[in-house]
Order: structure tokens, then sequence, then C-alpha cells
């Protein structure tokens, strides 16, 4: 038996922000020639072009054919076809800086020494589905393989692109968070900190 819910309202419940609902009627809603890609099917019309941000798409179809917005994928070698795509992703980026502070005395405020960028966390939330009414025990196994892992995996969306020039990063930790319910379907997140290669010199 298969089950109706709404994944952006489940989404919404675990991440604690829902997404705009996002249709295929949105691209006609944009004018021709005001936007960057190449065709991504031959012949189709100008206004169902695919868009790219440093080469990552923007949007995708899923399984049912219907287009949604900034698509997210991991990859890492040991993975199925090098890649797997985390369905119905919703992906958030949090930056922070170490500021070393010496007081002035007898003056306000202070002076800031060193001034260093923190590892960047990232944040993703995915709700896996079966399709046929069952649960998905297999992508559920999937997903823990993928936090088993215990190397550096590539986040690959647009967000990423832009604001850290790739997704080098390190998964930290994973969740299924319970969807009351919901039988075929599971709610996953999971928490990543960003991995820079360094050069030592030894002198």
């Amino acid at each position: 038996m298969k089950h109706k819910y709404n994944i952006p309202d489940l989404l919404g419940a675990v991440t604690g922000y829902k997404g705009v609902p996002y249709s295929r009627g949105f691209f006609s809603m944009r004018p021709d020639k005001k936007f960057v890609g190449d065709d991504f099917m031959p012949g189709a019309s100008a206004i169902f072009r695919q868009e790219f941000v440093k080469g990552t798409r923007l949007y995708k179809q899923d399984a049912l054919g219907q287009w949604y917005f900034m698509p997210v994928f991991v990859k890492h070698p040991s993975l199925p076809e090098g890649e797997m795509e985390l369905p119905h992703a919703v992906i958030s980026v949090t930056g922070s800086k170490s500021i070393v502070e010496t007081p002035l005395v007898g003056r306000k405020g202070s002076v800031k020494e060193l001034v260093s960028v923190n590892d960047y966390k990232i944040s993703l939330a995915a709700f896996i589905s079966s399709g046929d009414g069952s649960y998905p025990a297999d992508s559920i196994i999937r997903m823990q393989e993928l936090f088993e892992i215990n190397e550096t995996v590539e986040v690959v969306s647009a967000l990423t692109d832009l604001i850290l020039g790739g997704g080098q990063a390190v998964i930290t930790d994973i969740g299924y968070p319970s969807t009351p319910g919901v039988e075929d379907g599971q709610a996953v997140t999971i928490e990543c900190v960003t991995d820079q290669d360094f050069e030592l010199d030894i002198i």
C-alpha cells in the first residue's frame, strides 16, 4: 500500500524550515535568453535549458520527472558509480572565525592579533523513499555505508562550489529522525566539516 505525504513538510519538521514548492512551471516564467547553460536534451526549447554554476547543475529531474532545485551529491571511489545522490536534499553551510583578542588598558575595545577562518560546517537533510510502498531498507544501508567511510568525501552542490570552491569534507554525524505515519520513507540528517589540504614545510 502506498502512502501519501508531503516531503517538504517532513523535512521542515526535521530542519526547522521548509523549501518553497518547485515545479517545472517555474521555467516558463523565465525570460528567454536570460540564463546560461547548455540544452540538456537535443532540440529542447530555450525555456527548458539547464543552468550551471561553476559546472554544477542548479536543476535536476527526479525519477518521476519532476524538477527540483539544487541537487546534492556525495562522491567517493567506494560508492557505486563513484557517487550517491541525496534525494530531496536541503543543504546549509556555516562558517566561523577564531580571533585572538587582547584587551587594551584604559581604552575601549581590543586588539585583534590573529584571525583565522575555521572549518566550515555543512548540514544536510534528505528524505529516502522506496517508491513502491516498502520500507527503504537498501537505501538506508547505503546511507550507513556512506557514513562509515573514514576518509574525505566530496559534497557536490552549487552552494558548496560557490562558497568553498569545492566540497571536500569529513562526515562527522548522521541521524535518522522519526517520521511518524510514514512507512515507506525515512528522513536522514548528515553533518560534515570541510577538510582542506595543507603543505607542511620542514625546515
